[in-house]
């Protein structure tokens, strides 16, 4: 793949974040490491949070490195090679390895080596294999310009947009947002949400922790946790910190609704707790 138009060979353009959720980190790229030189940023999260592509690009699957388990290479359009390392290789909540460098576990369902990706596609799931068995649930994220040496991630991570949800673009999704309630007024809920279930896959986010402005048509059904049906306006007099369950409605997965921008999501159900 070649340089994008207009943007000099081996620049990196703006990225995706490669992590769906809520992620810590910082700047440890050059850090001293058992086995030498850290060549990347390591993004905490919880486990079997979605792997993104950070830009399009196509995937090369890696199983056979004992010290980065289950990983993968994203040679992005723009040039720039991107690694993916650390990635799950558990069947379970415990760490017990079980699991294998398959599609599934470590990479997303149905990724073969050498698929072409679209920017903010899943293509993995955060874990601990390899060298890091054991330890926190992260990524670690290498950038390569132009697929050469490796340069520190860390400000283009912090300029990059993140995903609220993994889908492919195009595709048709739908949303179950647990939280609680920020705000909500006529035709408007704000929610502070807590984990989150996108379908189609039902890939769970189990840490999101961001606050999402959705758009409630009049049509919204409410109910109670039993299924029990509740007044639409019940939701202009929901006080703060009350728990709720949002559902959004089918909708084509654009990158605004993807990002989760204010009101590109209108809600289908909501399911009101208390």
């Amino acid at each position: 793949m070649g340089a994008q138009p207009g943007r000099p060979a081996g620049a990196v353009p703006p990225l995706i974040f490669p992590v769906v959720g809520s992620v810590s980190y910082s700047d440890d790229f050059g850090d001293a490491r058992g086995q030498g030189r850290h060549d990347g940023n390591d993004l905490l999260a919880a486990k079997r949070s979605p792997a993104v592509a950070a830009e399009a690009g196509t995937v090369t699957l890696w199983t056979t490195s004992a010290r980065a388990g289950c990983m993968l290479y994203l040679r992005g359009a723009s040039g720039t090679t991107y690694l993916y390392v650390h990635l799950n290789n558990d069947l379970g909540e415990a760490n017990d390895n079980r699991g294998g460098c398959v599609a599934g576990v470590a990479y997303a369902k149905g990724l073969v080596d050498g698929a072409r990706v679209a920017a903010g596609q899943q293509i993995g799931y955060v874990g601990d294999s390899g060298d890091a068995d054991g330890a926190a649930a992260h990524l670690h994220f290498e950038v390569h310009p132009g697929d050469g040496a490796a340069v520190s991630p860390y400000r283009f991570l912090r300029a990059a947009r993140r995903l609220l949800f993994a889908a492919r673009p195009g595709s048709t999704f739908t949303l179950a947002l647990r939280g609680t309630v920020a705000t909500s007024l006529a035709g408007h809920l704000s929610l502070k949400v807590d984990s989150l279930r996108s379908w189609p896959g039902g890939v769970r986010v189990a840490k999101v922790e961001r606050t999402v402005e959705l758009q409630v048509p009049a049509a919204t059904i409410v109910t109670d946790p039993l299924g029990a049906l509740l007044a639409t306006a019940r939701l202009r007099s929901l006080e703060p910190g009350q728990s709720a369950t949002a559902w959004t409605a089918p909708a084509p997965a654009t990158l605004q609704a993807r990002l989760g921008l204010p009101l590109t999501l209108a809600t289908e159900r909501v399911v009101l707790a208390g």
